[in-house]
């Protein structure tokens, strides 16, 4: 697998604004505009500009496999294979990639103490001594995957069918781990708007880098000097990692019954182990969350005259960042790390009647619940479901909830349908000529989808707690948060927000990472098309065809906002955006000879 590849999402920088710089204190509260801040130039320090590389690279995977079907008796059919799968590792042509050693003294930093220790922490390039693979990782060489599969005839018209198998997850799933996302190939200028949590500020979005952009390092000598201080999200992959699977079983009955109606029951599930969810290593350990706004005081800073960009470049710092796991950058994430954990159970009907002239009606349930501490890879596709954060990542047992993708019910039903209508149909059977090329080769087709809301992960904002923290709001005990009414009725207001407060500073809240309750709103959609073949000649035929996408034109709202906040301008709760699209209607004719 060849992937060259380049990509910037900030050659122009990303600059983000809020209340706190002009609110009457810096921890913002009601007061304060961040439009006010923006007019001022008061960016926060989430503001970044990138700097990339051409990246070229390589992956080459093996898969070994051996199976066989057995017909064990005349009822009793058994499949099963075996597969040795050998994933492989990216590799870069010109090695300009690196991992990140939790444990070594990182050798920029030699001399420079932090509460009187070394510092720790430190990346190293691939194919160097510290890292003898051209790879990101060692290759994988033990993942073997057995599968088995049995069908029994319990009678001519029934079939019971089971299995199951273990499923290793591919490696270029996750995008991160390729060479494009690697902090050799591509850095973010972090911008220095504030050493003090938004008393004052240190640049301002004239000049918010005075010092220049720092490159995107390759395998400059300077690399690791360049990246201190860095904000690394996405960058922080480590040398060993976990091999992801899946473990997959079912169990399915199926019985034909008379008149061409087939029907299927079953139970799926499934269990995922090792799941990349991409973790922060930075943040603080909540046992230190007590001191309070000590955490803000401004200390001597230990990297100062070393580092050369963001707040760890100026004589003080607050004494918060010193505490973190990696005091010498901002943030720092896995973009693997594979230990999510994942349980999926569903139950799973399906019912097929064929009609004798012509057409088919398939309808689907499925009944399932997804647990899991992890979530997509690609939440920039799937921000309509809410996906949720973490808030602490030093305790992921209690990060695991409802998945974001929890859709618990869903029905669908499909149908294909020759009107019986025409030269030997049941109606206007004897017509011919000219009404037989009117009345004859009509048809009908379309998809109905029913399906439950997904789960919704609130957030508590402004997250005073900081340093890399998530937050989530309290819960008010007893209280009742759901909403009575229409989907139209509660645009403005979808759950009882009075159930949610925000923490204290510096204490985390108690609601899950998705509500167990409260669900955004559902699918009711229906898709819709008439068609007809005509044959004009025995060698020329007209096909017309006219489709309508969401017929009835119903709108799916979009997720509520899910932001708790104590801000002025509060949306919390209220949904303002749409998910669907309006009805398309779109016409066909097509000419066959």
């Amino acid at each position: 697998n060849d992937l060259n590849y380049f990509q910037n999402n900030n050659p122009g920088g990303t600059f983000s604004f809020d209340n706190l710089f002009t609110a009457a204190t810096n921890t913002g509260g009601a007061s304060g505009s961040g439009m006010a801040s923006f007019l001022l130039g008061l960016s926060n320090n989430s503001s970044l500009v990138q700097t990339s590389l051409f990246t070229y690279a390589q992956l080459y995977y093996q898969g070994y496999f051996v199976t066989d079907t057995w017909q064990a008796t005349n009822k009793l059919t058994v499949t099963a294979g075996l597969r040795w799968e050998i994933p492989g590792v990216y590799r870069e042509r010109y090695d300009r990639q690196a991992v990140f050693n939790p444990t070594e003294l990182n050798p920029a930093l030699k001399g420079v103490l932090v509460s009187g220790n070394p510092v720790i922490g430190a990346f190293d390039l691939v194919n160097s001594p510290l890292h003898p693979e051209k790879g990101l990782n060692p290759e994988h060489y033990g993942l073997v995957a057995p599968r088995i599969g049995l069908a029994y005839r319990l009678s001519d018209r029934t079939v019971i069918r089971t299995g199951g198998g273990v499923f290793y997850i591919p490696s270029n799933v996750q995008f991160s781990q390729g060479p494009y996302g690697n902090a050799a190939a591509y850095y973010n200028n972090a911008q220095n708007a504030t050493i003090d949590s938004s008393v004052t500020y240190a640049t301002t979005l004239s000049n918010p880098f005075p010092t220049g952009l720092i490159a995107a390092p390759g395998r400059n000598p300077i690399y690791q000097a360049n990246l201190l201080g860095g904000s690394l999200g996405g960058k922080g992959q480590l040398r060993f990692e976990n091999a992801g699977y899946t473990e997959q079983w079912n169990f399915t009955v199926q019985h034909q019954f008379p008149h061409d109606f087939a029907l299927e029951a079953g139970y799926a599930g499934l269990r995922g182990i090792h799941l990349p969810l991409g973790l922060q290593f930075n943040q603080i350990d909540p046992k230190y969350l007590a001191l309070g706004s000590a955490l803000k005081n401004q200390v001597a800073n230990p990297f100062f005259g070393v580092v050369s960009t963001g707040t760890l470049s100026a004589r003080t710092v607050q004494a918060g960042q010193l505490l973190l796991p990696f005091p010498q950058y901002q943030t720092l994430t896995d973009p693997g790390n594979y230990s999510g954990d994942s349980t999926y159970h569903a139950l799973q009907v399906k019912a097929e009647k064929r009609f004798s002239s012509g057409g088919t009606l398939l309808g689907a349930y499925t009944y399932s619940k997804i647990l899991a501490n992890v979530e997509t890879l690609t939440s920039w596709l799937d921000s309509g479901t809410g996906v949720a954060g973490y808030q602490n990542v030093y305790d992921m047992r209690s990060e695991k909830a409802l998945s974001s993708f929890d859709s618990r019910q869903r029905l669908t039903v499909s149908y294909v349908y020759d009107l019986p209508m025409g030269k030997g149909r049941a109606f206007l059977g004897s017509v011919s000529g000219f009404a037989d090329r009117i009345v004859s080769g009509w048809g009908i087709n379309g998809v109905t989808t029913f399906q439950k809301g997904f789960p919704l992960g609130i957030t508590a904002t402004p997250n005073n707690t900081g340093l890399n923290t998530g937050l989530r709001p309290n819960v008010v005990a007893g209280c009742q948060k759901t909403v009575d009414g229409s989907a139209q009725s509660k645009i403005t207001g979808w759950f009882n927000t009075a159930c949610f407060t925000t923490p204290a500073i510096y204490t985390f809240g108690n609601e899950a990472r998705t509500d167990p309750i409260l669900r955004g709103p559902g699918i009711a959609n229906y898709d819709f098309s008439v068609f007809k073949n005509t044959a004009v000649t025995e060698r020329v035929k007209v096909e017309f065809r006219a489709e309508a996408f969401n017929l009835f034109n119903r709108v799916q709202f979009g997720s509520p906002n899910l932001g708790q906040t104590t801000a002025a301008n509060n949306l919390f709760g209220q949904i303002t955006t749409q998910q669907n699209t309006p009805r398309l209607v779109q016409m066909a004719l097509r000419l066959r000879f």
